[in-house]
């Protein structure tokens, strides 16, 4: 089973990082009613990929090869949860904001500014940043 869960939990991670890196990119172009629907797409498959992140990680810990003692003493893994934790906390903002332009599109077809859609790119930076992080955690972990 451990290995299924490993490969689970990987490609899930794959998967995370593709679709923020996916609407970090569409942040930087010029706002569409297509781009905005697709960035909508991307962030709801960002959070749903995300859960399952969580899901197959946590799985890991308690069914997986290493006991759940060692996780639970292992300082680097409360840091790698940490920085797992900031990134989600740093997702809600643009989500918020997406959500709203989307609510505003489908009332009244208002796309917003080009500079006011290039914003939550921030945000998005930063998680890129706090993601490429963890796996480093991951890896000093089992040191």
């Amino acid at each position: 089973m451990e290995p299924w869960l490993a490969y689970a939990h990987f490609l899930s991670i794959f998967v995370l990082f593709a679709l923020l890196t996916g609407e970090f990119v569409l942040l930087r172009s010029t706002p569409s009613a297509p781009s905005l629907k697709l960035l909508s797409r991307l962030d709801i498959g960002y959070g749903l990929f995300a859960v399952l992140v969580l899901v197959t990680g946590v799985l890991r810990v308690f069914l997986g090869a290493i006991p759940a003692s060692f996780w639970a003493t292992n300082p680097v893994f409360w840091v790698k949860m940490g920085l797992f934790l900031a990134v989600g906390l740093m997702s809600v903002p643009p989500t918020l904001i997406i959500l709203r332009w989307k609510r505003a599109h489908d009332q009244n077809g208002t796309l917003p500014d080009p500079e006011v859609w290039r914003k939550p790119a921030r945000y998005l930076h930063a998680e890129l940043g706090l993601l490429v992080l963890i796996p480093l955690a991951a890896v000093l972990m089992g040191r």
